[in-house]
């Protein structure tokens, strides 16, 4: 009997361990690395804003957004990104143009993005001009992008 203790014991603290060891990784990807993570082009889901789009990060930090709205129109966006890994959420900025330039606070979408257990990417903005403290529960609201990569 004190064997299958001692063995459920094991068994126990090895799946505890390894279970923190896959959450560290996974949060060391999403704060550490996100700037490496989202380079490339990702596709953005339908939300109350646009029926469909898609948006590319550079390593060099610009991006380029396309969307097109409900209504038909297409809108088209292209500037600079800066993201704050020190902060949880960790945050970003899409500037319209140069992120610090005199202005360029009233341009600039102010972000948090997330990397969801899919390999997806989340990010959250704000319509007042102010940095979302949480992500919101409904993933289709306007200021909520779902990002896929595109291969």
């Amino acid at each position: 009997m004190k064997r299958f203790k001692f063995f459920y014991l094991f068994v126990l603290f090895f799946v505890i361990t390894v279970t923190v060891y896959a959450q560290s990784i996974k949060e060391g990807i999403s704060s550490k690395d996100i700037t490496q993570l989202i380079a490339g082009k990702w596709e953005i889901a339908p939300n109350k804003r646009a029926s469909k789009g898609s948006i590319t990060f550079d390593k060099n930090g610009s991006y380029e957004m396309h969307e097109q709205l409900h209504d038909g129109s297409g809108v088209g966006t292209k500037g600079e990104y800066k993201l704050n890994n020190n902060l949880k959420p960790i945050r970003i900025d899409l500037c319209l143009g140069k992120c610090g330039k005199p202005g360029s606070e009233w341009t600039t979408r102010f972000g948090i993005i997330r990397v969801l257990s899919d390999g997806k990417l989340e990010i959250c903005t704000s319509p007042d001009g102010k940095y979302p403290s949480e992500f919101s529960d409904d993933i289709s609201d306007k200021y909520t992008m779902i990002l896929t990569r595109v291969k």
